[in-house]
């Protein structure tokens, strides 16, 4: 429930090493936050008891400190509270900052590195039928082009109003309005796709209705690195994107708040300051990025090296021996005679000394490419604007 938080939750899996006074507990964090994190337990002393605690960050790099659990759900899901260890906290707050930027993009990464590096980013099956996912943007502009395009009620003429007088009241509390039917989506890697009713919240940020432990109603966050399915068995789903808006929600890749500053810079200053991030919501300062496709030129890899080199915009993550590096501004378009039936589109990614592209447009989208020599690599001329 998003209403009384203090800070955003993302949904991110890191390994998460708990002493619990019965013995150690291993398992993995479903969300995380600047002030905790949730992850499924088999088993946990009563909430408020406090116990040492590690988590692994995909650098090789460990985070502890003392966790308490808050709340425990029947299905075992518990929420902790954390105070960390001296010195610690400064690395904890850059991994949430990289989360809240641009943590879409790494998430699908991290399952793209885990999985052996195959193209595939993300698969998944829910007894659905042949699905096709897609980003929904990091600042959610499938969450805005859906809303744009079709019909939402306010919470008093909508189904909540049918459901109970307490979902009502905390829908016309908490919600500006709700769209007309269900969208499929698939919120982490660990997580089924499921059918949920978007609503935007009054507070700017989108979201969905969730219902806890004795009927007491709450919201759901929705934060960017969402998967949307787009498409059942080749058939196209609600929202029917069409291919032109597809493209416009793959160019919003990355966050871009005024004024955001560097991962290390907002460390520093989390480590002087209680953090600033204290709301569930999409960034407000930003235009919607979109990419100029007229001119593409012809490009080396030699060239598109040196381009990448002069990139503005790099962002960078570590999992242990191996380092990946994105380029949001450097965009190309793939031909691979004889392989693909149509070009890809996306932006320049090094994964080691390996070029890649990270394919927003295009057949099996999103998904990561290794480039090679009888591709055919064009620069996107303009790249996104933003």
């Amino acid at each position: 429930m998003i209403s009384n938080r203090r800070y955003p939750r993302y949904p991110v899996s890191l390994r998460l090493r708990l002493q619990l006074p019965t013995g150690e507990l291993e398992t993995t964090t479903e969300e995380i936050s600047l002030a905790g994190f949730s992850a499924k337990c088999a088993s946990l002393p009563e909430t408020g008891t406090s116990f040492p605690f590690t988590v692994h960050l995909p650098d090789g790099s460990q985070v502890t400190g003392s966790a308490a659990a808050v709340r425990i759900s029947p299905d075992g899901l518990a929420g902790f509270s954390c105070e960390f260890a001296s010195g610690q906290q400064p690395a904890w707050a850059a991994f949430i900052g990289q989360e809240h930027g641009q943590g879409g993009v790494w998430r699908m990464l991290s399952r793209w590195v885990s999985g052996g590096g195959s193209d595939e980013v993300d698969v998944t099956t829910a007894g659905l039928g042949a699905m096709r996912l897609h980003m929904v943007g990091e600042n959610g502009e499938a969450y805005r082009i859906a809303f744009e395009k079709h019909p939402s009620e306010p919470p008093d003429a909508s189904a909540f109003a049918n459901v109970s007088p307490r979902v009502l009241e905390f829908a016309k509390r908490a919600i500006s309005r709700i769209l007309i039917a269900d969208v499929l989506l698939k919120r982490s890697a660990g997580a089924e796709v499921e059918a949920v009713r978007l609503v935007e919240m009054l507070n700017g940020g989108y979201g969905y209705v969730i219902e806890h432990a004795g009927g007491k109603p709450g919201l759901m966050g929705l934060h960017g690195g969402e998967l949307m399915v787009i498409e059942v068995d080749g058939k196209p789903v609600f929202p029917y994107f069409t291919e032109d808006e597809l493209e416009i929600i793959a160019a919003d890749t990355f966050r871009r708040d005024a004024g955001a500053k560097p991962a290390a810079v907002a460390a520093s200053a989390a480590a002087a300051a209680p953090p600033a991030i204290r709301e569930e919501r999409f960034s407000e300062a930003y235009e919607h990025q979109h990419v100029d496709t007229q001119s593409p030129i012809r490009v080396s890899h030699t060239e598109l090296r040196e381009a990448m080199a002069l990139s503005q915009r790099k962002q960078t993550r570590s999992y242990g021996n191996r380092t990946l590096k994105l380029f949001p501004d450097v965009w190309l378009e793939v031909q691979r005679p004889g392989a693909w039936p149509e070009p890809v589109r996306g932006f320049a990614m090094e994964d080691g000394a390996a070029l890649c592209v990270f394919v927003l447009v295009g057949q099996g989208a999103p998904r990561v490419v290794r480039l090679e020599g009888k591709d055919q690599v064009f620069s996107i001329r303009g790249g996104p604007a933003g």
